[in-house]
């Protein structure tokens, strides 16, 4: 890969971090409407604005823009991805989503396109898996880019604690990560299981179900999240508030 001959970084006499021996920098937009990035402690010029948009670092590398296409420069400023992608994102475990004519896929580091430019959407990996969408079906692919589960729902979550909520039709139900079905398609919405139980909505209620597929408490309630650190919140009527997993209100119950 090539540096930007035409834009040198600036060198900093700086100190520098722990981390890679660089300092810890953040984009600005200069007079001109270029962007560079300097280092957040001190405000030094460490890359010199000259890109048309400019992210964060995150593993090293960061998103830029230069007439309308994105690339990905390090921290020397010097491409490390060509600048052929409408839109990129950050890199997360050596993958970064980047979309192309409309078109998405993932790329390493180095450039590769490791999962090809080919959905119509495609979200971030949960454990191990990241839900694509295809000939307006959703599916799985795993981090190699192969499919896991073939493009076949109408919508879909990412998997979270070994189950993915997925819709067919106008039900939803609970996949494992083979594609088999746990929970049959019989909900009419259903957040993904946390806590090992999921909040999900039948005939205008809402109410829990376990792993097994059976009520943890029962559908009483109009609107629900699901559950943290042991409570959800809940709309009753007119009644927003919290409760716990046996359904005992909770403090913070207000009316709108």
């Amino acid at each position: 890969m090539f540096p930007f001959y035409s834009y040198r970084f600036m060198k900093s006499s700086s100190k520098f971090n722990s981390l890679g021996g660089f300092p810890d920098l953040e984009s600005f937009k200069d007079e001109s409407g270029k962007y560079g990035y300097r280092e957040k402690n001190s405000g030094k010029v460490f890359i010199a604005p000259q890109f048309d948009a400019a992210h964060s670092f995150h593993e090293g590398v960061a998103a830029v823009m230069i007439d309308h296409k994105y690339g990905y420069i390090d921290r020397h400023g010097l491409e490390v991805v060509k600048f052929d992608y409408d839109w990129a994102h950050a890199f997360h475990n050596g993958l970064a989503m980047v979309e192309r004519n409309g078109r998405y896929g993932y790329i390493n580091q180095e450039g590769k396109e490791v999962v090809p430019t080919i959905y119509e959407h495609i979200a971030d990996f949960h454990e191990g898996l990241a839900p694509v969408k295809l000939h307006n079906k959703w599916g799985y692919i795993d981090h190699s880019g192969k499919v896991v589960i073939s493009p076949r729902y109408d919508d879909s979550w990412c998997f979270n604690e070994s189950l993915a909520a997925v819709r067919v039709d106008e039900k939803w139900g609970f996949i494992d990560k083979t594609g088999h079905l746990l929970i049959p398609l019989q909900y009419d919405f259903a957040w993904n299981f946390k806590e090992d139980v999921a909040a999900v909505k039948q005939n205008g209620k809402w109410g829990f179900i376990d792993k097994a597929g059976q009520i943890f408490l029962p559908f009483l309630y109009d609107e629900a999240d699901s559950f943290s650190k042991g409570l959800a919140e809940v709309k009753l009527d007119t009644l927003w508030g919290f409760i716990d997993k046996t359904g005992t209100w909770q403090k913070n119950e207000e009316y709108i």
